[in-house]
């Protein structure tokens, strides 16, 4: 009987309580989308974390910890490797040569963390080989001397990415249908090679104008990118004795991730490749990573591992990537803080709303109570009405959020010119938002409580009627 009541108050009113559900169906949408991304970028840093950068575990010398020489290599590594197999939960492992270099062409240098690996092993334990740009050549191959896996960061430092639009790129946009007029006012730039991004789009903007760029820019930019592979990278190292020496490697590919900053320093050659360069002939092992079957295992291994690894030093991704950590681990935090504040604005909103609802229904109000509806009762009418109002709001905004997380979890959301940004703190420029049925729940007992907490000013006004009074209200 309340319960109905408070159903037909809800609608007494259709265009206040249409704005109200509205803005709480706006606010359901803004916090399910917010709390989408940030779920996606979590899972997105974590995935990148793990399976490119630094595995589940790592075994280091305790002294290669504090300083990446040549000569702190893994205390008694083959024991340790022998010992891996036995590791319960064990997804696979490999062991690499890391050594700090100087890169160079004959146009730039940067400086690298050159990584000697098995490319078999290595494929079983990250998924850098998965992320070769297109038409960025080749993973290592362990048949095949002298190569070297470098990142799209490390290609443009070197100068080694290039933009040119050549013959077969103007096919490929003719093909595209692009308008004749824009092939002709790309004509002046045929075969002229730029050496970063930038000149390249300098270069447009003076031959297009702002729409025709907005429209064709991206298009015509990715078709004229340009890898020099094949090229030949000059390395300089210090060998064991510590004396400086130097060898030439032949990009094979070019790989990149979602980290420019793991992208900027991290290249990869066969190890066999690495160890004929440093000479001795023996292949140094500065790191051994142990990739597990489940994420959870990882504390439990890590006392294993202690236990064999001696005064080796072992870390955890949480210790090694610990941003990825702290998303990880307070992405209940940030549910509540989101959508606790969502939350706390829509409570003023809906306040508001209900305390003009009493205002205006005092009379009647006074009627209710002066016929023998008790305080409770109408404490009841008042809540539900308020529990109704933000209830089809709520629904309304879960369903809508629900479905435009469905649309964006598959194409994703490209941040443009601020993914570069994100990327250089290890962040996705494009996002795929996920969201789980945990937080919907939490989403659903957050609006009660809010609804429940906004109706007791209401409430409490309404019970503070005088019933002789409230029925001499005009």
């Amino acid at each position: 009987m309340i319960g109905s009541i408070a159903w037909k108050n809800v609608w007494r009113n259709k265009k206040r309580s249409l704005v109200v559900i509205i803005a709480v169906t706006l606010g359901i949408i803004a916090g399910v989308l917010l709390i989408g991304i940030v779920e996606g970028w979590g899972r997105q840093r974590l995935q990148g974390a793990v399976y490119n950068e630094v595995s589940h575990l790592q075994i280091h010398n305790s002294e290669y910890v504090k300083n990446e020489e040549i000569q702190f290599t893994v205390n008694n590594a083959d024991e340790i490797i022998q010992s891996l197999d036995t590791l319960e939960g064990l997804a696979a492992w490999a062991q690499r040569t890391k050594i700090i270099a100087m890169a160079n062409t004959p146009w730039a240098n940067t400086g690298i963390m050159i990584n000697g690996v098995n490319p078999e092993k290595e494929k079983e334990i990250t998924e850098i080989y998965k992320t070769l740009v297109e038409g960025g050549g080749n993973y290592l191959d362990g048949q095949n001397s002298g190569e070297i896996l470098i990142s799209d960061k490390t290609a443009e430092l070197l100068k080694l990415k290039q933009f040119i639009i050549t013959d077969t790129l103007m096919a490929t946009l003719r093909e595209a249908n692009l308008p004749d007029d824009i092939l002709e006012r790309l004509e002046p730039l045929r075969e002229e090679r730029f050496r970063s991004e930038k000149e390249f789009r300098d270069a447009l903007r003076e031959a297009f104008d702002q729409k025709e760029l907005d429209r064709y820019g991206l298009l015509i930019t990715e078709e004229a990118l340009d890898y020099r592979l094949r090229s030949k990278i000059q390395i300089t190292l210090s060998d064991l004795q510590g004396n400086p020496i130097q060898g030439i490697f032949r990009v094979c590919g070019i790989y990149k991730t979602n980290n420019t900053g793991f992208d900027q320093t991290n290249v990869f050659v066969n190890a066999g490749d690495l160890a004929r360069l440093y000479g001795g002939g023996e292949i140094l092992t500065h790191e051994i990573a142990v990739l597990l079957d489940d994420i959870e295992d990882v504390n439990r291994a890590k006392e294993s591992l202690a236990a064999i690894t001696g005064e080796n030093t072992v870390r955890t991704w949480k210790e090694l990537a610990p941003d990825a950590a702290l998303m990880s681990d307070f992405m209940v935090i940030y549910y509540v803080i989101f959508i606790g504040i969502i939350m706390l604005a829509l409570a003023f909103g809906i306040i508001n709303t209900m305390l003009m609802s009493i205002l205006e229904r005092t009379k009647e109000l006074g009627m209710l109570m002066a016929i023998g509806m008790n305080r409770k009762r109408v404490f009841q009418m008042i809540s539900l009405e308020t529990l109704f109002l933000t209830s089809v709001g709520a629904l309304a905004g879960i369903l809508l959020g629900w479905a435009m997380i469905g649309i964006l979890g598959n194409t994703g959301i490209h941040f443009g010119g601020w993914g570069e940004g994100f990327e250089a703190i290890g962040f996705a420029a494009k996002v795929y938002p996920v969201i789980t049925p945990q937080f919907f729940a939490f989403i659903v007992i957050m609006v009660i409580l809010t609804a429940l907490i906004s109706s007791i000013w209401p409430a409490r006004k309404a019970l503070k009627l005088n019933p002789v009074e409230a029925l001499r209200t005009e």
